[in-house]
């Protein structure tokens, strides 16, 4: 009896933990178990497949692993109901496979909900108590038989109902790709998760074949002008989190938030970009610029550096380069995250310049201060020969942003808004007060520069405002998370295009994914099919794709969306039909891609005394370690050309030969570049 009672009780508790944690309260989950019966046994029966496959054990064997289950999944419930808070959209199969990124965001971002954590707390506890109860639990009359053949039994209910297409169509489930949210609001989090595990894969789409491929390219050309002679240094400077505050007609400010801005508004082309997320995935909006390929036709939530872009790609980098441009990526932060210390390399860029190479940069906040980026745009610019092509990431107005309030604060917000609303809008607004000061510099030195240069600024999503869009919501900005009005306000980032070769100016809207398309046409370069075919849908004004349930408000139709995604799948996925039709198209690994400046080149060392190395070369920067016969010593930084490094003792002490080599690596001890090998041949002997 007692064991019959385990069998049919921890998988109710495995189910109903997580769904109370997510749903923040016992009576939207009882509300939920009545409202959908179908989803609630369905997901009941898929967790008491799987948690009895381990009844053949012995009853305390059983109930340990059983409770450990159901801590899991109680913790998925947790970590599901922040992400909805902060993104709003659930925990995604997908989200495990960018691991170290989630984790390094975690330790920024606060618990922003009491109620989940107390559940939590409360789960934790149960744990505790039913695993010290399992000391007073009965002797158990051991017979395997009867247990095997439930463990069969449930084995086999497992396999059965794990099967997401044949789960789906067996209980005529609602699947909800394009809003993620509403998908485990019905179906709960345990058949939302599986349901969702069919999309870690993207289906081959109707009619691909190289003969509709080749239809769609000959289709396309490019609609500008192209200019073999002309090649203008192109800069795009993607502004973490940067958003205009002042469109939001229920808020006034102490004084203008974004002068300079404003100001290159007046003459310069500007607009809207439709980014595809919002409050953070800063990835897909730079992914969807860079290649011009949609995340509309991936699952949402998806990374594509991350799950897709493990190959070289025909990306816009790549090609400015086959026509003489030097490419260069820049971030403020760190150059694994997002995989970018690879994807660079497939994305076709020469180098990538990561926060490890910037030489005592200052800080505003935990993050290294935009202005910072405009220098090193600047110092890029300078050092080449060839014209630029330079993509910029910043991360200066990245969150969380504070709700208490700073009195020092320049910029004073004014409105019906709760205190700590306000103050969370008011510190976000001082931000980028000090971000458009970035901006001023970068505009009003490429004033000085004789040289064609094209700028493009834009924000990469809209701040993550207050928890569930909070600042949006009392500003009346956003009300209806389910109007395509507030979809447009979720998802519309501010850009501006300033150049020095008398573009004319217009105003722009426009997705992310037609960027990079536009740029080309702005510069007069040839670009690929790709590009060439977004280049022709822009011509009809066919060049802003909004998700799906939204398309029908724009003017794309159903059979550019079908090509587009035709091509997509063929350039990401497929067989690369395009290249067997321009073979001269297909990109090729760069192998001379490096992270930081370049190459660390050690010219001399000397040792004043037998204790004491100093190391002369180029491009060093204060995160480079000197290495002695393979082994990291105490560094100090002088300058970009010396390094002082402490000699071991028993080094110094040796007649041979001594290897002295320079390293910089990052925070995942992931080398990024490294010197040449230089020996000391007598380190005993100063110099």
């Amino acid at each position: 009896m007692f064991n019959t009672v385990l069998l049919i009780l921890i998988p109710f508790v495995t189910l109903f933990l997580p769904e109370a944690i997510i749903r923040g309260s016992l009576a939207q989950t009882l509300a939920w178990i009545s409202g959908h019966p179908t989803q609630f046994i369905v997901s009941y029966a898929v967790l008491f497949g799987l948690i009895n496959i381990f009844y053949v054990l012995p009853r305390k064997i059983y109930g340990a692993l059983g409770v450990l289950v159901a801590a899991l999944f109680a913790v998925a419930g947790f970590i599901s109901h922040q992400k909805l808070i902060l993104r709003g959209e659930p925990l995604l199969p997908w989200d495990f496979r960018i691991g170290k990124e989630a984790l390094n965001i975690s330790q920024s971002v606060e618990l922003l909900n009491p109620m989940p954590s107390v559940l939590i707390l409360m789960a934790g506890v149960l744990v505790v108590v039913v695993l010290v109860g399992f000391r007073l639990l009965p002797r158990e009359d051991y017979r395997f038989p009867q247990k095997l053949s439930t463990s069969l039994l449930s084995l086999a209910l497992f396999l059965t109902l794990v099967q997401p297409t044949s789960l789906q169509n067996a209980f005529s489930l609602n699947v909800y790709e394009w809003n993620q949210k509403a998908h485990y609001e019905e179906n709960g989090m345990v058949l939302g998760f599986l349901l969702n595990m069919k999309c870690l894969s993207v289906p081959e789409p109707g009619c691909y074949q190289e003969d509709t491929i080749e239809d769609i390219i000959y289709q396309s050309s490019p609609a500008y002008a192209v200019n073999p002679d002309f090649s203008p240094n192109i800069i795009m400077v993607m502004s973490e989190a940067f958003w205009d505050p002042t469109v939001m007609d229920e808020v006034t400010f102490s004084e203008d938030p974004l002068p300079y801005f404003h100001s290159l508004q007046q003459s310069c082309t500007t607009g809207v970009m439709l980014a595809p997320v919002y409050g953070g995935g800063t990835a897909n909006t730079e992914f969807e610029i860079l290649t011009g390929l949609s995340t509309q036709f991936l699952p949402q939530g998806v990374i594509p550096y991350v799950q897709y872009v493990h190959k070289p790609l025909e990306a816009l980098p790549a090609i400015l380069t086959k026509q003489g441009y030097e490419a260069t990526a820049i971030h403020t932060y760190d150059d694994w995250f997002y995989r970018r210390n690879s994807v660079y390399q497939d994305l076709g860029f020469d180098r990538f310049i990561s926060k490890n190479a910037f030489i005592k940069p200052e800080y505003y906040g935990s993050y290294i201060r935009d202005t910072e980026l405009s220098q090193r745009i600047l110092h890029v610019l300078g050092q080449t020969a060839k014209p630029d092509f330079i993509f910029a990431v910043s991360m200066q107005a990245h969150g969380p942003y504070s709700s208490e309030e700073n009195l020092d604060s320049a910029i004073k917000v004014s409105g019906d808004l709760k205190k700590e609303t306000r103050a969370v809008l008011e510190n976000y607004t001082n931000i980028i007060f000090d971000v458009d000061k970035s901006l001023e510099i970068l505009i009003e030195e490429l004033k000085l520069i004789d040289e064609p240069t094209l700028v493009v600024f834009f924000g990469d999503h809209l701040p993550m405002l207050g928890n569930n869009f909070d600042v949006y919501k009392e500003a009346n900005y956003m009300q209806n998370e389910y109007s395509y009005n507030d979809y447009l306000n979720k998802y519309s980032v501010p850009i501006l295009v300033w150049d020095n070769f008398a573009m004319a100016r217009e105003d722009l809207r426009l997705s992310s994914n037609f960027l990079g398309s536009y740029v080309l046409a702005c510069s007069m370069k040839t670009g690929s099919s790709l590009t060439d075919f977004l280049s022709t849908l822009n011509e009809k004004g066919s060049n802003l794709l909004a998700a799906a349930q939204y398309r029908c408000h724009e003017s794309i139709s159903e059979e550019e969306c079908a090509h587009y995604a035709l091509l997509q799948y063929d350039f990401l996925i497929g067989n690369e039909y395009v290249y067997r039709l321009n073979p001269l198209h297909k990109p090729q690994a760069n192998h001379q891609f490096a992270l930081g400046h370049g190459p660390v080149v050690i010219e001399k060392v000397l040792c004043p005394d037998k204790n004491m190395l100093e190391v002369l070369g180029m491009d060093f920067s204060q995160n480079h370690i000197v290495y002695v016969n393979d082994i990291p010593v105490d560094t100090e930084f002088i300058d970009e050309n010396l390094l002082k490094a402490t000699l071991p003792v028993s080094d110094s002490n040796k007649s041979e030969p001594v290897l002295i080599q320079v390293k910089l690596t990052d925070r995942m001890k992931n080398v990024i570049t490294e010197s040449n090998v230089y020996a000391v041949l007598d380190p005993s002997s100063p110099i």
